[in-house]
């Protein structure tokens, strides 16, 4: 969807899984960047070599960000221009949601 609006110039994968990784660096435009900021659930993500190398993107990493980086996220979703995708649970659930985050299975933020 993106590459008909010309790519993104960067990516932020905040929670990732393969096809969410799949999905991000082929919205990048050539010469993007996509910043990986979490980890797969298996610590493995796969970058097709191929197309990264003839578009010209990069994968880079982030452990943490800076007291300001967080500010400056908070900005950006008061104005509107993000979105956080969750999943409502009830509380009575909670070992249950657990153990999903673990495994890997949790496709968006668990809220209880």
């Amino acid at each position: 969807m993106l590459q008909r609006h010309g790519g993104a110039h960067a990516g932020l994968a905040l929670a990732v899984d393969e096809e969410t990784f799949a999905t991000a660096l082929a919205g990048l435009r050539r010469g993007g960047k996509l910043v990986m900021v979490a980890l797969s659930a298996d610590g493995i993500d796969h970058v097709p070599v191929f197309s990264t190398v003839l578009g010209g993107t990069a994968v880079i990493g982030s452990m943490v960000g800076t007291r300001q980086d967080l500010a400056e996220v908070f900005q950006l979703h008061a104005a509107g221009r993000t979105r956080v995708v969750h999943e409502s649970r009830p509380l009575s659930s909670v070992n249950e949601c657990i153990d999903e985050v673990l495994q890997g299975h949790v496709k968006a933020r668990a809220l209880l």
